[in-house]
Order: structure tokens, then sequence, then C-alpha cells
């Protein structure tokens, strides 16, 4: 059962900001555009978020640096991903005004 839990908490985790990033996306684009940003979110988020970062860089950084450096690179990914979603908050703000 312990291992159920873990499962649908990593899964909550996970899918649940991927889905958060394509309703901003979504958000930001005329209705007649949706589905080319839905594809490039898609898109760059696996090729670079899966390629290249997860496999290369963080590749090249553990086996260079060790998993503490790595392990401290996480926290400080969340906080960049949190201020690069912030970014467009004006223009969304002033689209509903």
């Amino acid at each position: 059962m312990l291992i159920y839990i873990a499962l649908i908490l990593t899964g909550f985790c996970i899918y649940g900001p991927v889905a958060l990033v394509g309703v901003q996306a979504l958000n930001l684009v005329p209705k007649n555009a949706a589905g080319t940003a839905a594809g490039f979110v898609g898109l760059f988020g696996y090729l670079f978020g899966d390629a290249i970062i997860a496999k290369i860089v963080m590749g090249s950084i553990i086996q260079n640096a060790g998993w503490d450096v790595a392990l401290a690179i996480f926290p400080l990914a969340g906080v960049l991903a949190i201020i690069l979603c912030a970014l467009p908050w004006k223009s969304e703000v002033a689209m509903t005004d």
C-alpha cells in the first residue's frame, strides 16, 4: 500500500505542474493559435527538459561535481521556474481588465 501511495503522490507532483504550464501557455495566446502553443510547450518541454537538460547536463554535473551539487540545483531550478511563470503576470492581468 505504501508503494501505491508513493506512486500516486509522485504522479500528482509531476502531472500537476506539467498541466498547469500547458494551461498557462493556452491562456496567453489567441484561440486560433492554441494548438500551436500547446505543441511548442510540449516540444520544448521534452526536447530541452528531457533530452538535453535531464540527461546531458545533469548527467555531466553528477559525474563531474557529484550528487551534492546536483541535488542543490533542484531547489534553484524550482525558484527559477516560479520566476519564469510569473513573468507574464502583468499581461494576464491586463487582459482581464
